[in-house]
């Protein structure tokens, strides 16, 4: 079972983890790291280091960020550089995480898709995750479509 670790600025990642229960029911083998206010930075990473060890079952890890190139992103780099191989090449760090990227890591869990797999399904969940709905007449009644007549 691929592993999940979902690592962010403070609380996130545990409201996070608390939505996919919401939405899957119980979910396994994901560890959250938060990131609090004040926090070292070392202690961090150590946190990140034993979360992706809880997590490996041997079939890869993911590991989750909220923000490329912060805090937690750099700290899961920094760790996975510094872990021993098989385990090394086969985690790997996503930075700019949003939900619908979490639940399709879960999906992938329990369908044991092989990581690579699963890593570019989760990207591409997160690229079609995000749109934009706007109502351009708003507070404007006398933009009426012929649409709007029909009814």
């Amino acid at each position: 079972m691929l592993g999940i670790v979902l690592a962010t600025h403070g609380q996130l990642s545990t409201g996070f983890k608390d939505a996919a229960e919401v939405i899957m029911g119980s979910v396994e083998n994901i560890a959250v790291v938060n990131l609090n206010h004040g926090e070292d930075i070392q202690l961090l990473g150590n946190k990140i280091h034993e979360a992706i060890h809880e997590t490996d079952q041997g079939d890869g890890v993911l590991v989750f960020a909220d923000l490329l190139s912060a805090s937690p992103y750099n700290q899961s780099v920094v760790t996975i550089n510094q872990l021993e191989e098989p385990l090394q090449e086969k985690t790997y760090v996503i930075g700019g995480v949003n939900l619908p990227m979490v639940l399709e890591a879960i999906n992938h869990q329990f369908l044991a898709t092989p990581i690579e797999q699963a890593v570019a399904a989760v990207i591409q969940q997160g690229e079609n995750s995000v749109a934009l709905w706007h109502n351009s007449s708003a507070g404007d009644s006398s933009k009426e479509t012929e649409e709007d007549d029909d009814f």
